[in-house]
């Protein structure tokens, strides 16, 4: 998959903050896809659980982790598909 353009970043972020995501923090992480050094991670937390985000800007690989209410583990959403999940 080819890196994501800007316009395409800024309109997933755009959407995650109108869902109520946030930037967990200002570090670039490795992906384990692709190995670059360039995955955002976008988090949401609330009283019925939470869901961590990851999106690679050099492959475009989406990955989803959510976790439930009172409990500490978390799990991975396979096939998580971000566009679906933005519409």
């Amino acid at each position: 998959m080819p890196p994501l353009s800007q316009n395409a970043l800024d309109t997933y972020e755009y959407r995650l903050k109108k869902r109520g995501f946030r930037r967990d923090d200002v570090l670039l992480h490795e992906c384990p896809d692709c190995a670059a050094r360039a995955v955002l991670t976008y988090v949401i937390a609330g009283r019925q659980g939470g869901r961590d985000i990851r999106l690679c800007v050099e492959c475009g690989r989406a990955r989803s982790w959510t976790s439930r209410a009172g409990l500490e583990e978390r799990g991975e959403d396979e096939g998580f598909d971000l566009d679906a999940f933005l519409r």
